[in-house]
């Protein structure tokens, strides 16, 4: 994906838009990734949940207000890593949180590192296990996202995206705190039948 995919000032659009694409990292030489199927837009407009991650990591904010397409990662409870896509242009902190991808490299190595039998659904199938797979710590925050090298994303430009019929629209998930703008419906699903268009 080319950076300006991801410098466009509507970040509900670049989260629909990278529902299909692919998610790749290559950690120690081992090539890992899938198909993004899960996605929620944050805002740096109209939208509480943002304003008080912001207050609540204010660390974030050299990272988030960068020009988008770099990745955003940053630990919850401790020892559970998000990543995210910064996106739009300088100062405007938005960002896509990668939730989910279905596993297509790599799927040995993605279960060993979290430490499974076998691969099965549940492999990838949040934001804090979809890290552990593919081995997104913090310290790939600010990598680019777009140039094959580390952690990146692949896939058809703008001009090719998902019908919305095959996209689920929901509110997003553990924000609460983000009071009426909990139940924005920002959480983007991509619906089974359009993956195995996809394959």
């Amino acid at each position: 994906m080319t950076p300006s995919f991801f410098s466009h000032s509507d970040v509900v659009n670049i989260a629909k838009n990278l529902l299909g694409k692919y998610l790749y990292s290559e950690i120690d030489g081992i090539r890992t990734g899938g198909i993004i199927l899960e996605t929620e837009a944050y805002s740096h407009s109209n939208d509480l949940a943002m304003q008080k991650h912001l207050l609540r990591r204010p660390s974030s904010i050299k990272t988030l207000k960068r020009n988008g397409g770099i990745a955003y990662i940053y630990k919850v409870y401790g020892h559970h890593s998000m990543f995210n896509i910064v996106t739009n242009s300088e100062a405007f902190a938005d960002s896509v949180l990668i939730r989910a991808i279905e596993p297509t490299e790599g799927v040995e190595a993605m279960a060993k590192r979290r430490n499974m039998q076998c691969a099965n659904k549940n492999l990838c199938s949040g934001p804090a296990k979809l890290t552990q797979a593919l081995g997104l710590t913090p310290s790939l925050n600010g990598a680019s996202v777009t140039n094959r090298n580390l952690v990146w994303v692949q896939g058809e430009g703008e001009g090719k995206t998902v019908p919305k019929d095959n996209i689920t629209c929901s509110p997003r998930i553990g924000i609460d705190y983000a009071e009426d703008d909990a139940a924005l419906p920002w959480r983007f699903t991509l619906k089974r039948k359009a993956l195995l268009q996809a394959e």
